[in-house]
């Protein structure tokens, strides 16, 4: 029989955050749009579903590892925090978020809430072996990665010490080259217009 074990877990999570948006006892409360995960973030997340999520991510780790509290939750989903120019301290997540999401799962009668700590119910967990049978037979298609947009850097202007701007030359059409005389080519022309000036009778202007 498959179990939550025999899945990896971003596949299985994802399954379960979708069946979870169909229950109504899983609600992102109305400051999830604007709360971060912890103080070791620096924005909220990006994603409107990403309660659904939290909260599938909550129910596995409840599986995997339970019975468990908050607090000892809170080092799974916490991380590294830029401190500036001091070097990165660990820091919990959020707790609230935790707690939240929890108490709505054990609305559902997915968990178990006793003296032990928050343990997976026998529905919850027929529930999250559905899903990973589900997930193995059919895997969710992959998250797109984000590309950043490419930001063209503003050219330089043209135009150094000793040569002219490119608006004061001339105006001849780009890739045609005027022919460059050859030496002595002047010199022979001159000669020649000598020449006839003389056979003519004329005298060869100075």
């Amino acid at each position: 029989m498959t179990t939550v074990y025999d899945v990896p877990a971003d596949h299985i999570i994802r399954k379960v955050a979708e069946e979870l948006k169909k229950r109504q006892e899983i609600k992102p409360p109305a400051w999830a749009a604007f709360a971060k995960t912890g103080v070791h973030k620096e924005m909220p997340p990006e994603d409107p579903d990403w309660w659904f999520i939290r909260a599938a991510a909550v129910l596995r780790r409840v599986y995997v590892d339970g019975p468990l509290g908050v607090e000892r939750m809170r080092s799974f989903y916490g991380g590294n925090k830029n401190r500036g120019s001091k070097p990165n301290a660990f820091r919990k997540g959020s707790g609230s978020i935790l707690r939240k999401a929890l108490q709505q799962l054990e609305a559902a009668g997915l968990i178990i809430h006793d003296k032990t700590g928050r343990r997976v119910s026998p529905a919850g967990m027929a529930f999250m072996d559905k899903m990973a049978h589900e997930a193995l037979a059919h895997p969710p298609a992959p998250v797109p990665k984000r590309v950043k947009p490419v930001v063209e850097e503003p050219k330089k202007a043209e135009g150094k010490k000793g040569k002219a701007p490119k608006s004061e030359k001339s105006d001849d059409v780009k890739g045609e080259k005027k022919p460059a005389a050859k030496k002595g080519e002047g010199k022979k022309a001159e000669k020649a217009d000598g020449k006839k000036e003389k056979a003519e009778g004329k005298k060869p202007e100075a």
